[in-house]
Parts: structure tokens; C-alpha cells; sequence
């Protein structure tokens, strides 16, 4: 399955955004004029692999591609992906209705693990009514010889979760056990240290640490992504706050204990964290809820529109891209291992951007 658009490489378009400073021959969306022609298009998977509402994907320490396929809680992982030996493993995990149900997003660790999370009030896939909120960020290992293949008392391959944060839409790695998620319920950004795994497929839940910041409050819109980025050289955290039309940081280094609240799990240590310092990188936005990173530069996928746009540090607009997926298509985005842009299309599958 193979998909490309003919590109135009005119950087002189005056709609282009291009800062005088900028490099104008380095854009992961491409120099052009901004539109879906201006950049070649590379299908990875798709209908014939059985792509079914695909939501999130990244990268892991092997170069492996994962895909979040929420449609049957299954994990896609190419190995190889965009190169002629790629190869495409259907992975479901042996409890998915509840550890994989819904998935929203993925953050990989740069290692040997991950974390999930699922836009869900745990319904076991609808089978129990409107769910009891005992839903949360997951912790897996991306070992293929683990996820998806051990089970062994019945519970899947995870290593741990929390079940503090449901309808979860977005979560990033700090550090360690540590993952940021974006809790559509409680319209939070939320820390999670998951502190020691209990092992695969085990289910002992009751050492968490769970920072659940008063502000800035976050406003989910249902279906819709609300990613994350964890920024490990600043500290800075940026969440695309979907239903507000901007994109938010905060200083992680900053704030102090508030309220205890309570915990679904027993032992779990769970709190307001008060008086972090944050603001908004960029308004303007209608639905924002892809996010990427270069180190240098966040892009932004408009979910509304179907366009991505380059954001410097400061927040100025660099470029933009129309991906033309048009409203609500748009969903995960990641500078892949050759700083290239892979996107997802929700209708047609994940694609890599050829600026």
C-alpha cells in the first residue's frame, strides 16, 4: 500500500511562515506552500493491514513503530517500518479490555518499557454499564517476548497501573516509573510514579505517588487526543488542552503538596499538588491534540482542521502544513529515529511525511 503525493519545494512562498532565522531546507512538514501537495506522503499501515481507528503511535528503543489500534484494543508494532523488509505484528494483550481498552496514547521510555493510557471509565468494552473509574495509566515492557505474549495468572503482560486518571487522552516519560498523563475526568495534568513494578501480569497497585495539579485546568474533548510532551533538558511539560484551543506548559520543578485525596487503591499516595508555575505557549488553536518534538520546535496537529503547525520554544508560529485529512482524522504524531514526521489518519492509517 503505497500513497505519495508530488511535492513542491518553492521556501520563497510567502505563506510558508519561515522565520529569517530558520533553516529553510530543514522542516519535518516540509518548506512549501503549506499544502497536503507540498510534502510526499508514505503509507506504513493501513486497511490492508487492518488498521481499524488507529490513535497513537511511537517509537521504540529498537526502532520498532507501535500503534495504538483502539477499534479491537490490539497493538500494532512494524518492525522495520517504511523500509522494504518491514514487517507488521498483531499484538493483543491477554486482559486488553482493561489494561489496552480505549487506548489514547503511548509514551515510550527510550529503553525496554512504556506507558499507556485509555480514554475510558472501565468498561470492560461496554460490557459494564457507564464503568467505576478504576482506570489509569499502564506500565508495560516493549520486550516482544513479553507484551502480549505472558499471562501469567490471567491479567495480561502489564507491569503495573493506576487507577487514578480516568479517561486518560495523553501521557509523556519524565523519568524512571514516572509518566504525565492529561485526565480527561478530572481535567488535570497528572503525575504518576508507579515507584517498583509488581512484574509482569501481577496485581499488586498499592505504591503509587499521584501528583494531580490544580492548575491550569484541562478541558478534554470525547474522542478527540490531548497529548503531551515532557521536555527532559528543560523540565518543561506542554499539553495540547484540547477543548481550550491552546497549548499549555508547565515548570515540573515548581509547586508543593495541597489537598490528600482520595485513592481507589489502597496504599496509593494521592494529592493535589498547588501553586505550579505554568502558562500558555499558543492560543488560537480550534482543537489541538497531536503533539511532537524535535528538541528545538513543537508541532501541533490541529484535530478540527487536519493541520500541523511548527511552533518555535517561544510559542511563535514557524510553518504550518495542511495534512489534508480534513476534521477529527488527525490524531498521534513523533519525530521518528530518522527525524522524520510520522502521523496518524484515523480513517486511512499511519503515514510518514517525506518534506
Amino acid at each position: 500500500m503505497l500513497f505519495v503525493l508530488l511535492a513542491c519545494t518553492d521556501p520563497s512562498n510567502g505563506e510558508t511562515g519561515i522565520d529569517s532565522g530558520e533553516d529553510p531546507e530543514r522542516s519535518p512538514i516540509g518548506v512549501g506552500d503549506g499544502s497536503p501537495e507540498s510534502v510526499d506522503w508514505t503509507a506504513i499501515v493501513g486497511h490492508d493491514e487492518r488498521a481499524d481507528d488507529p490513535r497513537d503511535l511511537g517509537f521504540d528503543a529498537d526502532g520498532n513503530l507501535w500503534v495504538a489500534n483502539r477499534k479491537d484494543d490490539r497493538t500494532f508494532v512494524v518492525v522495520d517500518p517504511g523500509t522494504a523488509d518491514q514487517e507488521t505484528l498483531r499484538l493483543k494483550d491477554g486482559y486488553a479490555e482493561h489494561f489496552m481498552e480505549e487506548t489514547a496514547a503511548f509514551s515510550f521510555d527510550g529503553n525496554v518499557q512504556m506507558g499507556s493510557c485509555g480514554e475510558s471509565n472501565n468498561t470492560y468494552n461496554d460490557t459494564r454499564g457507564r464503568g467505576n473509574g478504576y482506570m489509569g495509566p499502564v506500565l508495560w515492557s516493549t520486550d516482544l517476548n513479553i507484551f502480549g505474549e505472558e499471562n501469567p495468572i490471567g491479567l495480561g503482560s502489564h507491569l503495573d497501573m493506576s487507577h487514578e486518571s480516568p479517561y486518560c487522552v495523553g501521557i509523556a516519560w519524565e523519568k524512571d516509573n514516572v509518566y504525565w498523563v492529561f485526565d480527561g475526568k478530572n481535567r488535570a495534568l497528572v503525575r504518576h510514579d508507579f515507584q517498583r513494578d509488581h512484574g509482569v501480569g501481577m496485581d499488586e497497585h498499592y505504591d503509587g505517588i499521584v501528583h494531580q495539579l490544580t492548575e491550569p485546568r484541562m478541558t478534554r474533548v470525547e474522542e478527540a487526543p490531548g497529548h503531551l510532551i515532557f521536555d527532559d533538558t528543560t523540565g518543561l511539560l506542554y499539553a495540547a488542552d484540547t477543548g481550550a484551543g491552546r497549548v499549555v506548559w508547565v515548570d515540573t520543578a515548581t509547586g508543593e503538596k495541597g489537598t490528600t485525596l482520595e485513592a481507589n487503591d489502597p496504599g496509593v499516595v494521592r494529592v493535589e499538588w498547588d501553586d505550579a508555575d505554568w502558562g500558555e505557549l499558543a492560543t488560537g488553536f480550534e482543537q489541538p491534540g497531536g503533539l511532537a518534538f524535535d528538541g528545538a520546535h513543537l508541532y501541533v496537529g490541529d484535530w478540527a482542521t487536519g493541520v500541523i503547525t511548527e511552533l518555535d520554544l517561544d510559542g511563535e508560529v514557524v510553518r504550518t502544513l495542511d495534512t489534508g485529512f480534513g476534521a477529527e482524522r488527525l490524531y498521534g504524531m513523533e519525530i521518528g529515529p530518522d527525524g522524520h514526521l510520522w502521523v496518524i489518519d484515523n480513517a486511512e492509517g499511519v503515514f510518514r511525511i517525506d518534506p
